[in-house]
């Protein structure tokens, strides 16, 4: 391999200009693998990553474990899905309602945070005013952003569960 045959080839490795390879090549005698090397030391290419690869499992004490670099990595991904998980349920809990209505006539709006924070506070109280509210006629329907269909399907088997409880004490 002649000289500039050697050049490109390491200009091409080491991504360094002409001028660069020729003066490292020059003063490793022309060695490439010796020319790599002063380039590396010059700070002018980044060194090879150290990577260890074995299919056996070995107790030696000479090796060590090295935590690999993607462990910080997950550990950022685990923030920033709890980030992604938290703006996701703000925005759904603030852009979605639930209506209370009796006979048909509007009641109130109350948006979906604040029916939460009720039921985190007076869970026992709020499961008991619903519960006994639908034998009086009231209903509930969610609305809002997002597709709330599963939960007024919830809602309407609620509702014709207390129907039918009502049927059953009027038969007696």
């Amino acid at each position: 391999m002649d000289e500039f045959e050697k050049i490109e080839k390491l200009r091409a490795r080491a991504d360094v200009s002409y001028e660069e390879a020729k003066a490292a090549l020059g003063e490793a005698n022309g060695d490439l693998l010796d020319a790599m090397i002063i380039l590396e030391k010059q700070g002018k290419v980044k060194g090879p990553e150290q990577q260890v690869h074995s299919t056996e499992y070995t107790t030696d004490a000479s090796y060590e474990m090295v935590p690999v670099a993607k462990a910080k990595a997950r550990g950022g991904d685990v923030g920033k899905k709890i980030k992604e998980f938290l703006k996701r349920a703000i925005d759904f809990l603030s852009n979605n309602y639930i209506e209370i209505t009796r006979k048909s006539e509007h009641v109130i709006n109350i948006p979906l945070w604040l029916a939460i924070l009720a039921l985190i506070f007076g869970w026992w109280a709020v499961i008991v005013l619903i519960v006994v509210s639908l034998f009086f006629d009231w209903n509930y329907r969610f609305y809002g952003k997002d597709d709330l269909k599963k939960a007024n399907d919830v809602v309407d088997k609620a509702k014709e569960t207390a129907e039918q409880v009502k049927d059953s004490f009027r038969e007696e």
